[in-house]
């Protein structure tokens, strides 16, 4: 396993330098956007020897907790303890009619029942900072119920991440229109149990990430993907890619939307200033 870790760590490491020479030349990596991925557990709850392994893993991973489940909010009380964040897991129906367990949001519900069974979802996931949608390759192509479940978001002040379990998903532009904050998934890491497979998914987001900036990748309390995280996780550090959890992430997104636009009202101001422009009051040079 060791030999595999350092293995892992070279073919992040190399696949940085790759990706640096082919994206960004001769430019050095400035610090200040160190590539960031987050990583996010999803179906905790159901098992708790399985929860608390996922828990164990280091670093600020976040865990997507199912609604209404026999451990969840054990789980999510103690993700919360450890200085976790914790997101609901809501089920949604999909195209395949597979089951979906308490607290499903399906076709066919009125707009107050749709409301009054999320809500009761997160009220069981203590500590929920956001969601993300369990299925959902059918009901996350309809715009109508999306709505729903951003106004609910908005109301209570979370973000949403989109599981992409669909490419006709409308649910991160529906989040968008309706302001909420919002990310959408890059990796699913483990629908293949293979150390190979989990290699591959692992790698690849690291090469988005280094690529786009940001990687979203989730994964499952399975036990081939807990302890390969436990050595994965640490190589990220020293390939100089950082972890940070889905709020976490979101925030500096946000702050770093704001420098932007502080920086543009600067060079405006800059350039105006240049060209003799003396600003008056409504700015009309």
């Amino acid at each position: 396993m060791m030999l595999f870790v350092r293995w892992l760590a070279w073919g992040i490491y190399a696949i940085s330098l790759n990706s640096l020479a082919d994206d960004l030349g001769a430019v050095a990596l400035d610090a200040i956007v160190q590539p960031r991925i987050v990583i996010v557990i999803d179906d905790m709850g159901n098992n708790l020897a399985e929860g608390e392994a996922a828990l164990a893993l280091p670093g600020p991973v976040t865990y997507a907790v199912l609604p209404h489940s026999a451990y969840g909010r054990s789980l999510a009380l103690a993700a919360n303890r450890l200085g976790k964040d914790v997101m609901l897991h809501v089920p949604m129906a999909n195209t395949q009619n597979l089951k979906l367990g308490p607290g499903a949001l399906t076709q066919g519900l009125s707009e107050a029942r749709f409301k009054e069974i999320l809500n009761a979802g997160l009220d069981s996931v203590p500590y929920a900072t956001g969601l993300n949608n369990h299925m959902g390759s059918l009901l996350t192509r309809q715009r109508t119920p999306m709505k729903w479940v951003m106004e609910v978001a908005k109301s209570r002040g979370l973000f949403f991440l989109d599981s992409r379990t669909t490419g006709g998903s409308v649910a991160w532009d529906t989040a968008r229109n309706e302001g909420v904050p919002a990310l959408i998934r890059d990796i699913f890491l483990d629908h293949e149990q293979t150390e190979v497979f989990l290699n591959r998914q692992f790698v690849r987001a690291v090469k988005i990430a280094r690529k786009y900036g940001t990687a979203i990748v989730i994964g499952h309390p399975y036990p081939i993907t807990t302890t390969f995280l436990q050595k994965a996780i640490p190589a990220l550090d020293e390939a100089g890619v950082q972890l940070v959890s889905a709020p976490a992430l979101l925030m500096q997104q946000q702050q770093t939307a704001r420098l932007l636009e502080l920086a543009k009202t600067q060079q405006l101001i800059d350039n105006q200033l240049l060209s003799g422009c003396e600003l008056p009051e409504k700015h009309e040079c």
